[in-house]
């Protein structure tokens, strides 16, 4: 992320440019969080450890909007923001893209993936409004953007 780099390397003369809190918000969430969020739900059942690199790049945001150090806890200041942590965001912006899948408003390429047990069998029980889970055998397969929205939909139900 060299965005956040330049932001963090050159922050005192960027403080003399801007001098509040909303235009540094306004500077990361154009810089920074466009280049997180950029095709999150495909990316976002990554392994921990790249998850803890973008919660880093995140905190490091957070600091530089606050005006924190370096060793402050990051937690209050992410509330304060109104941000959410990495994890959850996503997870956020997963259910959306189930939801959106699901109601049609998402591409066909998209919400024709998912099929629901009712149209695959004709009995009638309270699980058939829940979609087919796909078998994956490796943890691979379960990463991809097919089995999370599956699996986050019949979560969610």
């Amino acid at each position: 992320m060299v965005c956040v780099y330049v932001v963090g390397r050159n922050e005192i003369q960027v403080k003399m440019i801007l001098n509040t809190k909303k235009h540094y918000n306004f500077i990361i969430n154009a810089l920074v969080f466009s280049e997180l969020f950029y095709c999150s739900s495909v990316w976002s059942n990554t392994s921990q450890s790249n998850i803890a690199k973008l919660q880093a790049v995140q905190n490091f945001a957070s600091r530089i909007v606050s005006g924190s150090k370096k060793y402050d806890h990051v937690t209050p200041i992410l509330r304060q923001l109104n941000w959410l942590p990495m994890k959850q965001h996503m997870y956020y912006r997963n259910s959306i893209m189930a939801f959106k899948c699901m109601s049609g408003l998402a591409p066909g390429y998209l919400s024709d993936q998912f099929i629901k047990r009712s149209s695959i069998s004709t009995c009638k029980t309270r699980n058939s409004q829940l979609l087919n889970i796909p078998l994956f055998k490796t943890t691979t397969g379960q990463r991809t953007f097919y089995y999370c929205m599956v699996s986050l939909w019949n979560a969610n139900k």
